[in-house]
């Protein structure tokens, strides 16, 4: 402080720890507001995009464990391919999107990621399923493949992969459909190439095998995409927690 005749009155430095002083007060008190929000949550939204392989399985699961803790929570969810679904939260379509991991347009930032791995899927009886060495993707090349289609994210990884070991691919099934290659590598003895994401249901149940890949470029990871500067609202961090248990309890199967 100055001492004046008639007081006393704050030094420029006084005024800088007052300023900050106020500052911790309002993080203090909203911080105290979003715990209790997250205790006594009863209503909140949350506007969602997903590939179409997450709303099948990976996103019902997650939803109906948080609706069993917040009854009060909605979603309105979207469904598209990564570059679409960044398009609808640059747009401002969507809040958030959940997708495989890539640059962000102006104007959206990744706020989380898991990580993601691209393995072989096969049959129990199929005859790479009992294989205990190291898995690449040359050592899957002789068998009948399903493939994603030339314009998915997951062929995208494959083709790196066949294109620095100057591998020629020649699926004998190529789809947009990951619930195809699920069922033809079930059924009919094909090797699919999917993220653990995709096929944790199956092999919990001994429907199929996911063998990892070993390759470099078979590493990826998921991210969690909103507007740049856009506070997250209550709910959206409720629902990442829930993705993170998803993660940690279902995605380590293989």
């Amino acid at each position: 402080f100055d001492r004046l005749p008639r007081g006393m009155k704050l030094t420029a430095a006084g005024e800088i720890v007052l300023a900050s002083v106020r500052r911790a007060q309002r993080d203090y008190e909203q911080a105290l507001a979003q715990v209790e929000a997250l205790r006594t949550l009863k209503r909140g939204h949350i506007s969602l995009g997903v590939p179409h392989a997450s709303a099948e399985v990976l996103m019902p699961r997650v939803m109906r464990s948080m609706l069993a803790d917040y009854p009060g929570i909605s979603f309105d969810v979207r469904t598209g391919n990564g570059e679409a679904l960044l398009r609808a939260v640059a747009g401002g379509e969507v809040d958030i999107a959940f997708c495989l991991q890539r640059m962000a347009p102006p104007g959206v930032e990744q706020i989380r990621a898991w990580p993601q791995q691209l393995g072989a899927v096969v049959a129990p009886d199929h005859p790479l399923a009992q294989r205990t060495a190291k898995l690449r993707l040359r050592d899957c090349l002789a068998h009948p493949l399903v493939l994603p289609a030339p314009d998915m994210e997951l062929r995208a990884m494959v083709d790196r992969i066949a294109s620095r070991d100057r591998q020629l691919l020649k699926p004998t099934v190529q789809t947009t459909s990951v619930a195809m290659m699920r069922t033809l590598a079930a059924d009919a003895g094909l090797l699919g190439l999917l993220v653990q994401e995709n096929v944790f249901q199956d092999v919990a149940a001994g429907r199929l095998r996911w063998l990892p890949l070993a390759d470099a470029e078979a590493q990826s990871a998921t991210g969690l995409y909103q507007r740049v500067g856009q506070r997250a609202a209550v709910a959206t961090g409720v629902f990442v927690q829930f993705l993170d248990r998803a993660f940690n309890e279902w995605l380590t199967l293989q």
